[in-house]
């Protein structure tokens, strides 16, 4: 399975259709909890809009997914976004779709095509990068062997994601990438005193 990607930093774009306005804007995320204040930022920004649609995907295969319509005809904003996003393989991504009306309907097929032609042209101005595969490494000392465990990780700039204050020493969980995981294996078996699971 080929690893998906997600914007290096958040993108916009802009697509016009019979006066109405599109405005898309993508970024990356990394939990469901940055959603609701990024639509709530665009809402704040955007007060005499009239929708505010969108969708994420989340995850290291894109397990996670939501869309909103917010109004609009059932499965003519949300699912289109969606799709923009697919078609470009990302995860960890939220798009939304700002939309001023322009005062002439454009029917189900425009909307689609609208919604998800502004994802498509803010992915145009994207830098992508392949989304690291974590996996889970712990390491354990005791408090006299702390230093020589810091000076690898620090040379690895890894950061724990956990700490875990122990008895008589130190236990750190690392979420590495895969490419990371086997140099902090190799730097950390021969370190005396430091324990590997």
């Amino acid at each position: 399975m080929s690893r998906k990607k997600q914007p290096v930093e958040g993108v916009t774009g802009l697509l016009r259709d019979k006066g109405s306005k599109f405005i898309a804007y993508v970024i990356p995320i990394q939990e469901v909890e940055e959603v609701a204040p990024f639509i709530d930022k665009l809402r704040n920004e955007h007060p005499s809009a009239r929708h505010w649609c969108f969708a994420y995907r989340l995850g290291e295969a894109g397990e996670i997914h939501r869309f909103s319509d917010d109004g609009e005809p059932a499965g003519s904003a949300g699912r289109p976004i969606l799709h923009a996003m697919d078609s470009a393989d990302l995860t960890n991504t939220l798009a939304v779709v700002v939309r001023y009306f322009g005062g002439t309907l454009l029917g189900v097929r425009g909307l689609i095509d609208a919604y998800g032609g502004a994802v498509t042209e803010a992915l145009k101005h994207a830098s992508l990068m392949q989304v690291p595969r974590l996996r889970r490494i712990e390491a354990s000392c005791r408090f006299d062997h702390l230093s020589a465990l810091q000076k690898v990780m620090n040379e690895l700039q890894l950061k724990p994601h956990e700490t875990i204050y122990e008895n008589e020493g130190i236990r750190f969980v690392f979420l590495a990438d895969e490419a990371v995981i086997n140099p902090l294996r190799e730097r950390l078996t021969g370190l005396f005193g430091v324990n590997l699971r």
